[in-house]
């Protein structure tokens, strides 16, 4: 070969051959699978436009007249020769200009590529018009915002042998949005990977740990995937930074075809969801009670739990401190609790370890001992008092069954939180194994995956609602009634028809058996789920709507796949903490399951002692003292017979004075509640790992559910199990409120779906409309400043498991 052209991966410099020439040549020269071809270099270019007189012209001339110009023989000759010597194959012509492909500009789609040449006169023509478009109005344009002058430009073409392609793509080394150098992005279409490149044809995501080399979350693998992203880490490692690298495969494997420096990659993400300050972290506390409890509550439920709590810490010798110190009315009838500082006292040196005995029988406890106490003593009594017809009883009755419910709740309420820390030491501990089997990237999607698919009510009754929908989908006429009708028409237009029936039938049985679930708060003020038919409706209309086929697996096929993923690591250390871990693992599953099942008997229990409640409220309605029973709950339990008009304007004053304290109100005192991060940041803690992108949607209460669309992701000021049926919709969620252990965080590592929890700003922070990354891996949310090509959810709306 001449100046004018030079083989592929040969002996040449970069000005000679242009940065894509250089790229692929170190490639080659490092031993990477890449199409053989040849340079035509800047030589050719500036020999051949000085020959025909057109080295001089303005940028619009020069591209018409290059294009158009006859080449010199001799030229033309030696490329011929070259491509003689290629063996005449189908090739492919691209730019290789003197500034593409550097570390800080890219020149990525400024000139013109030809693919699939066939034939001497064909690639002349593509030499040709490849020079051309050095001079096309969008080069011009890069080159003027890049600040690079047109002086003495020349470009060099690569001609390649074609790969007939049965898949190709690109491959990022690193995260290109966010900075993560832990991951790479892999992107594919069908065929040759040109349309995507030039952002003709949307492709498939993939996100791949670096470390690991195993698929984080995205569209299925691709054929050897492993081998691909192996190739991808050796060239990064090969030229020292993250590489955008284009690749072709077929039947015979991977092939690159370009790799260029990533250029304009952001710094790689530092940690926002560290906590920061000192003290406890009461997330779970305000995530259980994110309104203030009514007086009702204060008197029947919070008092009693404090004085049980305070009396075993006095009697251990651990606090002085009285119920009084540490439940503060902050406006009438509404309290905050400051929780007490626990300071040693004299008689804590006998008292620790007098109480240590009992305090290790409970976390000790077999589960099977509280799941007998319920079946045997608790589920009755709640039965038989809820088919009671309050009516006929005297209002000393009444509050006397709401005393033996709350009562026998409350005599197990330790012992049922005492069961749970086992769960969460377990679930630590096998995290740590798999860490240090399968490293920190991959052990928490393992262990994700491992505790998926628990039997419990919370998983049985989002099964039974989704088969309600399901069934509403397969009929036209039950479709059009949700959609078309608001949640308090939907009713009356079921009862129309046989089948609109038999589905409010189903409705009741769902209501009779699950609806027991409260609705935001802790509460015998709020009505539980069996009160609220229409949200029921709400949810289903919005699991109906746009409803694509699912392509993930369902819960118990993730689990499956996860227990034989764990008996194929066939190392030692796998071998010798696979059955410890599994062990673990049931632990923690069972844990969760009780934890569930346990949490639905306790708002059982409200559920039927606000029944009772009510009654007293319709007679306090009936006597002039309220205007609805559901007033009832603004009264303590010393001021359910105070004369009517005295009932009345104490209820209107404590109403206006909880309205006064619902914005921004903790259950905690606000002082001692730690924020993470900036003020102005949407940051708390990561519940379930990945990324997503898409449409914020606020949903406060109940009121709202219908309002979520699929792939939106829910942004809220709390959650529990109602809510939960949410999240199939949801592309991710967003909770002002909760920690990790929280309900929603289960769900949502349950669905798959990235979740951030406590970030006590996200309601306030963020808007409908607002298109926004949720990254759970940083527990940060994020705004989008562009939507071009994107939809939501578009980055992987699933987990993307990477640190443990």
């Amino acid at each position: 070969m001449s100046s004018h052209t030079v083989q592929l991966g040969g002996a040449a410099d970069h000005d000679l051959v242009g940065g894509k020439a250089s790229g692929l040549g170190a490639l080659i020269g490092h031993g990477f699978p890449v199409p053989p071809g040849f340079v035509v270099t800047t030589a050719a270019y500036r020999d051949a436009v000085t020959a025909a007189g057109l080295s001089r012209l303005p940028p619009e001339a020069a591209h018409r007249r290059i294009a158009q110009m006859e080449m010199d023989a001799g030229l033309a000759d030696e490329i011929r020769a070259a491509y003689a010597a290629l063996g005449r194959p189908a090739v492919a012509v691209r730019s290789s200009g003197t500034s593409e492909d550097l570390a800080d500009l890219s020149f990525a789609g400024q000139h013109d590529t030809y693919l699939g040449i066939k034939g001497e006169d064909a690639l002349i023509a593509a030499v040709r018009d490849c020079w051309a478009s050095l001079w096309t109005p969008r080069a011009v344009s890069y080159r003027e915002r890049s600040g690079h002058a047109d002086d003495d430009l020349a470009l060099a073409v690569v001609v390649q042998q074609m790969v007939d392609a049965e898949t190709a793509g690109v491959m990022f080394t690193a995260d290109p949005v966010t900075g993560d150098r832990r991951h790479m992005l892999v992107e594919s279409v069908e065929g040759l990977g040109e349309s995507l490149v030039s952002g003709e044809e949307t492709g498939e995501r993939r996100t791949i740990g670096k470390r690991t080399l195993r698929q984080l979350d995205g569209a299925p693998a691709l054929p050897r995937q492993r081998s691909l992203a192996r190739l991808g880490r050796a060239v990064e490692r090969a030229f020292g930074s993250p590489q955008d690298i284009e690749w072709a495969y077929t039947s015979r494997g991977y092939q690159l075809v370009q790799s260029r420096p990533l250029t304009a990659l952001p710094p790689g993400p530092t940690s926002t969801s560290r906590r920061r300050g000192r003290g406890p972290d009461w997330q779970m506390a305000l995530d259980h009670m994110p309104y203030p409890p009514f007086p009702i509550d204060q008197d029947l439920l919070v008092r009693p739990v404090l004085e049980a709590i305070l009396r075993a810490l006095r009697s251990a010798g651990l606090t002085p401190s009285r119920p009084e110190d540490v439940l503060t009315e902050i406006d009438d009838g509404v309290v905050q609790i400051r929780p007490p500082a626990l300071r040693p006292q004299g008689r804590a040196v006998l008292g620790v370890p007098r109480a240590m005995p009992a305090v290790l029988r409970n976390l000790c406890a077999p589960v099977a001992g509280y799941r007998d106490w319920v079946t045997a003593e608790l589920q009755p009594l709640v039965e038989r008092i809820d088919r009671e017809d309050p009516g006929r009883f005297e209002d000393s009755d009444l509050l006397r069954r709401m005393d033996m419910l709350l009562s026998a709740l409350g005599g197990r309420l330790f012992r049922r939180f005492a069961l749970l820390p086992r769960g969460v030491i377990a679930e630590a501990l096998a995290l740590r194994g798999l860490r240090g089997i399968i490293g920190p990237e991959e052990a928490r999607r393992l262990l994700d995956d491992l505790l998926t698919a628990v039997p419990c009510v919370t998983t049985r009754s989002n099964a039974a609602l989704a088969e309600l929908a399901a069934t509403i989908r397969r009929s036209p006429a039950l479709r059009m009634i949700y959609r078309e009708s608001s949640t308090s028409e939907v009713p009356s237009r079921l009862r129309a028809s046989e089948e609109g029936r038999e589905l409010a039938a189903r409705i009741e049985e769902f209501l009779a058996s699950y609806g027991f679930r409260e609705m935001s708060i802790f509460s015998l003020g709020v009505a539980p789920l069996r009160e609220r038919a229409d949200v029921v409706h709400a949810m289903l209309a919005g699991l109906i709507a746009d409803h694509p086929e699912s392509q993930d697996p369902e819960p118990e096929e993730r689990a499956a796949a996860a227990r034989a993923e764990l008996h194929r690591l066939g190392t030692p250390t796998a071998r010798l903490l696979r059955g410890p871990i599994l062990a673990l693992v049931d632990v923690s599953r069972s844990t969760i399951a009780f934890r569930e099942d346990s949490h639905f008997q306790l708002v059982m229990v409200l559920a039927v002692a606000r029944r009772m409640l009510l009654e007293l409220g319709r007679r306090a309605t009936a006597r002039g003292g309220l205007d609805s029973a559901e007033d009832v709950a603004y009264l303590r339990k010393d001021e359910l017979d105070l004369p009517p008009q005295e009932m009345r304007a104490l209820v209107e004053h404590r109403r206006a004075a909880r309205e006064r304290s619902l914005d921004g109100y903790t259950i905690i005192a606000a002082e001692l509640v730690r924020r993470r991060g900036r003020e102005d940041a949407v940051v708390g803690a990561t519940a379930s790992r990945g990324i997503a992108v898409g449409t914020v949607r606020i949903i406060r209460g109940e009121e709202d559910f219908a309002t979520l669309r699929r792939g939106e992701i829910m942004v809220c000021p709390y959650t529990n199990p109602t809510w939960t049926p949410l999240f199939d919709l949801a592309a991710a969620v967003v909770v002002d409120t909760g920690g990790v252990a929280s309900h929603a965080a289960i769900v949502a590592r349950e669905r798959g779906i990235p979740a951030v929890m406590g970030t006590g700003n996200g309601t306030t922070a963020l808007s409908d409309g607002q298109r926004v990354v949720v990254d759970a891996h940083e527990g940060s949310v994020s705004p989008v400043t562009t939507t071009s090509g994107e939809e939501s959810g578009a980055i992987s709306p699933t987990r993307e498991d990477a640190i443990g």
